[in-house]
């Protein structure tokens, strides 16, 4: 029986093509195909619909005035093709144009075999013969579908597309290899439909002011995976349910989101939780990562943008990367002399002037917590350290600008991992008291996500990396790179600073502005700030009404 979509849903409706501002976007696997239930065991879950998420998807949709798009993927093999009959005669399904190809000569090939046995079946009873040979049920089951669903492939807006591929859902990361549809797709930004959840950032143009971006979607089907290999094991243990989002501010602005849901539907997205049965309402948020900072080359649109977020997400712990730039003091500087002059003739040379300038960002942020009763946690960070190395480096001796300083910070008997905050409650002593300075070592863990680790610290000694701090943490959200990146359950979060700075200059960059938030019950959330922003206007003004 095919579930039509008002079986599904009453409150979906097709959306007018010029009114569109966001997209919804999730993947649906192939189901198991006769040949794979005869081979690995039957399985009638795999590749099916997760009917509660499609139906909280939907109505996400016709809230945020959406469209949806759901795209076929193939099943544990390049022949599980066929969907679930649920998706039938949906208008809002697409596929591949090779696989539909595929799966058209599937059809013929498996219409010619049952006809041919039809036909021998009749012969052998007309002459009074049994006739023994198996139906062919190889790639279809009873009924073969006639469904012709359109091609994936959109242009969203002049720098993002849509696209097909025909990556295998068991690969443990789809995004392997698939920097080369950026030039296929004339250096568009590319979503593109996956079981898993990615989304990685890379370089664009001199200025580097923002990167390209690759992401995939998560799944609205059961896992559809051989799980008699550790491939499909593996694949199966990954495999996550949900949809990318993507807000078009403009032809050329847009705001794309992964949207993490759990196996019962229930998501969340920019703090409004989704649950079905339920009104949409606004979630506790347990933590807020926010971009690296570098206080004294702050971008003012990413931290007006951040104060934003951090007023509507009222998170119970803030956690601040890299607070400290360094300017004054920045140890790739020493050796360059047209650079030292051109930081004090503007002033910007001078070690109290940035740390007066630092604690009142604290500071800001501590009354802003105070409000809600959060506290805000300043990770242990590589430019934070940078006034340690300065100081046991003996760099402020011949410093003229700098040396008074430092003989105030002497005094207070300094060590690594309190020489930032010593130097922070000197020129402010009132700071509030939810403002905490964490040590090498301290662990923040919410919901399972390491918080604490800015980044620059890997396994081992070595640098720092998502993936390396996947290994030590198993779920991060870290910072350092200023490159946005998602990867499974971890996050890295962008840069609060401007974009290019001055060592960028001249090269390629991945950097870019994002943050990223732990809600209460689990799910995370990356959030990028373009342009300034990070939603589109009135996004939670439904919960109003």
């Amino acid at each position: 029986m095919v579930m039509k979509k008002n079986e599904v849903t009453s409150q979906y409706k097709k959306v007018d093509e010029k009114k569109i501002k966001s997209y919804a976007i999730t993947a649906a696997q192939g189901i198991q195909n006769p040949a794979s239930a005869a081979q690995y065991g039957s399985n009638f879950l795999a590749g099916a619909p997760n009917k509660p998420l499609i139906k909280n998807i939907e109505r996400y949709v016709d809230i945020n005035d959406a469209e949806l798009h759901i795209c076929s993927i193939a099943g544990a093999n390049i022949n599980e093709i066929d969907l679930h009959e649920f998706f039938w005669e949906r208008d809002d399904v697409s596929i591949h144009s090779k696989a539909r190809k595929r799966n058209e000569q599937h059809r013929q090939t498996e219409r010619i075999k049952r006809r041919e046995w039809e036909e021998a079946k009749a012969r052998a009873e007309d002459k009074g013969y049994s006739f023994n040979k198996k139906y062919p049920l190889h790639y279809f089951w009873e009924e073969i579908p006639t469904v012709r669903y359109p091609l994936t492939g959109k242009t969203l807006n002049s720098n993002l597309a849509l696209v097909g591929t025909q990556t295998p859902p068991q690969n443990k990361d789809p995004l392997t290899g698939k920097q080369t549809l950026l030039k296929k797709f004339n250096g568009k930004s590319i979503i593109f439909p996956a079981t898993k959840q990615r989304l990685k950032t890379f370089a664009s143009g001199q200025s580097g002011e923002y990167p390209k971006i690759i992401m995939t979607t998560g799944a609205c089907t059961h896992p559809n995976y051989h799980d008699t290999n550790m491939r499909g094991e593996e694949a199966e243990d990954m495999h996550k349910y949900g949809f990318a989002v993507v807000d078009i501010l403009s032809d050329k602005i847009y705001l794309p989101r992964i949207v993490p849901a759990q196996k019962n539907g229930t998501f969340v997205d920019l703090g409004i939780k989704y649950t079905l049965g339920k009104p949409p309402e606004k979630v506790e948020t347990t933590a807020m990562v926010v971009g690296d900072s570098h206080v004294a080359q702050i971008n003012p649109k990413v931290e007006k943008a951040n104060r934003e977020m951090v007023e509507w997400f009222e998170p119970r712990a803030i956690h601040l990367n890299d607070v400290f730039d360094a300017l004054s003091i920045n140890l790739h500087n020493l050796k360059d002399s047209l650079l030292i002059d051109f930081l004090h003739e503007r002033g910007l040379d001078i070690l109290e002037n940035e740390a007066i300038l630092t604690a009142q960002y604290l500071y800001d942020y501590g009354k802003i917590a105070e409000k809600f009763g959060g506290t805000v946690e300043v990770n242990f960070s590589n430019h934070d350290d940078m006034l340690y190395r300065w100081i046991t480096g003996q760099e402020w001796v011949d410093d003229r600008t700098n040396r008074q300083f430092v003989y105030k910070l002497l005094p207070l008997k300094l060590e690594r991992d309190d020489t930032f905050e010593k130097m922070i409650r000197l020129v402010r002593p009132d700071l509030p008291k939810n403002v905490n300075f964490l040590k090498r070592g301290e662990d923040r863990i919410y919901w399972g996500y390491q918080c604490a680790a800015h980044g620059h610290l890997g396994k081992n000694g070595a640098r720092g990396n998502l993936k390396n701090l996947m290994e030590g943490f198993t779920k991060v959200i870290k910072g350092h790179s200023h490159d946005f990146e998602i990867n499974d359950d971890s996050i890295g979060v962008g840069t609060s600073s401007m974009i290019p700075m001055p060592y960028q200059l001249g090269q390629p960059s991945t950097s870019m502005a994002a943050n990223a938030v732990v809600y209460k019950g689990g799910l995370a959330q990356g959030i990028p700030i373009i342009k300034g922003r990070w939603s589109k206007e009135g996004f939670s003004d439904f919960l109003k009404k």
